[in-house]
């Protein structure tokens, strides 16, 4: 937040560039008060350079979960022991918290959320089986195919390339769940549109540079956007996460 406040104030002369992830954007506005900074009027949007769905996971070794191999399986697990099952995020708010809360609630259930510092930890929290379920980022994947972790979905709308067998929630019966971690980039409001044209070409040229590309795709899906796609994607994201909020009752901590 502290450097989007302050490419929202720098002079727009294409010299300062706000490179973020999706949360400070789309998220941040609906749950602190006390955001010095509006996405909407104070950025120009460039363009996303990579998109990194969630992974849905359960401990297969812990014996609550063993027979838990998909979506409909942890959801009916839920629905036998209403708010007694429990499940781990990143902390309380971020994007692991929401997508588990707007799975809830499309499904229908209440499980238990436990907020750890930061999605290494409750990772570990699954494996602990301290926690029945865990959306997890990308990290999740290696332990997937170790078979450390059993994946049942992916929080993207359509499924990972490094997960290929894997369903999406959507496919999984809970169609439009479409929630993903991405990176982008953005100029300050009032930058002129040669400058902002400029800027957007260059980085598309740079994300499908091969060896660029390959790091990026170590990171999650590379996913570039023209300034309109984007500005409608971050409208639609942000309307769409603060309903999940409001019906949650979810505050910042």
């Amino acid at each position: 937040m502290i450097a989007a406040e302050g490419v929202a104030r720098a002079d727009a002369d294409g010299y300062t560039i706000l490179a973020c992830n999706s949360s400070t954007i789309t998220l941040n506005k609906t749950l602190f008060r006390d955001i010095r900074y509006d996405p909407e009027k104070d950025f120009a949007p460039l363009t996303t350079v990579v998109s990194a769905p969630l992974v849905l996971v359960v401990n297969p070794e812990n014996p609550k979960t063993a027979n838990i191999k998909s979506v409909a399986d942890l959801v009916a697990a839920a629905k036998a022991a209403p708010g007694a099952l429990a499940y781990g995020s990143g902390g309380n708010g971020n994007l692991a918290h929401l997508a588990m809360e707007l799975l809830s609630q499309k499904a229908g259930i209440k499980m238990i959320h436990v907020p750890y510092r930061g999605g290494s930890a409750s990772e570990v929290g699954l494996l602990a089986q301290e926690v029945l379920a865990v959306f997890d980022p990308l990290s999740a994947v290696p332990l997937v195919k170790a078979g450390k972790l059993r994946a049942l979905a992916v929080s993207s709308a359509e499924r990972l390339p490094s997960l290929p067998d894997v369903p999406t929630v959507a496919e999984a019966g809970y169609p439009g769940f479409d929630i993903s971690f991405w990176v982008g980039f953005f100029m300050p409001k009032a930058t002129p549109a040669p400058i902002l044209e400029t800027l957007h070409r260059e980085i598309i040229t740079a994300a499908k540079d091969p060896s660029v590309e390959d790091k990026l795709g170590s990171q999650g899906v590379v996913s570039v956007l023209s300034p309109t796609e984007y500005a409608a994607k971050i409208a639609k994201e942000t309307k769409e996460l603060a309903d999940v909020v409001a019906a949650a009752s979810i505050k910042a901590e």
